[in-house]
């Protein structure tokens, strides 16, 4: 009798109301709590490096113009070209993160393919890093040639390009897992936790909707 009692509550209650669909700015609510800081981290360590870069495009500009000798404006030069080029790596890198912040009708997928630009802008500067290893050793080579006038036959010159290369070698995977762990440490934690939490996101949504039909 109990079992029948309970079973016509259960009947006459009233259903729950569930939301159809997530409004923009709902979803914006909910990704902002679940993400917490990680854009603001993302976007103080963009900064942080541009002012690195910044510091360093001025002193290689100086190095270059008024350094007394030849191999140091050479390597002034270098190294301000380097810093040029990270400046606009992290420009566009902090122009994709300001763009988070911007509502979209996806807002989801529009986060997602943020995030996915950062990751490429990120292997990027992983990439541009170890490919200014063979040629900072043969702008050393050559300034090695240049300051010292008894290196002038071909074997002589084969030799020390050949040891800067080689160097160069060596220096690669030290140079190479040092810049992964700087890096993942900066930008690619960060990532991680915001597509986590992006595909909690997906999991979580689908589940919101109408209660099935009851037969």
């Amino acid at each position: 009798m109990e079992l029948d009692d309970l079973r016509r509550q259960w009947q006459q209650s009233e259903p729950v109301a569930f939301p159809t669909r997530l409004t923009t700015a709902e979803l914006t609510q909910l990704v902002v709590q679940r993400s917490g800081s990680i854009l603001a981290k993302l976007r103080r360590n963009a900064r942080l490096e541009l002012g690195v870069n910044y510091a360093l495009l001025l002193s290689s500009l100086t190095i270059a113009v008024w350094a007394p000798v030849f191999w140091l404006r050479l390597f002034g030069g270098l190294l301000a070209l380097i810093a040029g080029v990270c400046i606009y790596y992290f420009y566009r890198k902090l122009g994709l993160i300001r763009t988070m912040d911007e509502p979209a009708d996806d807002l989801r997928g529009h986060l997602l393919r943020i995030t996915r630009g950062l990751r490429s802008l990120v292997q990027l500067y992983y990439r541009l890093t170890l490919a200014t290893i063979p040629v900072t050793m043969l702008v050393c080579g050559l300034i090695a040639l240049h300051e010292s006038p008894k290196l002038r036959t071909p074997l002589q010159v084969g030799l020390v390009l050949g040891a800067m290369q080689l160097l160069s070698i060596l220096l690669y995977l030290p140079i190479k897992y040092t810049t992964m762990r700087y890096l993942q440490r900066l930008y690619g934690q960060h990532l991680d936790r915001l597509e986590g939490q992006l595909r909690e996101l997906e999991e979580e949504i689908p589940a919101v909707g109408p209660l099935p039909a009851q037969s």
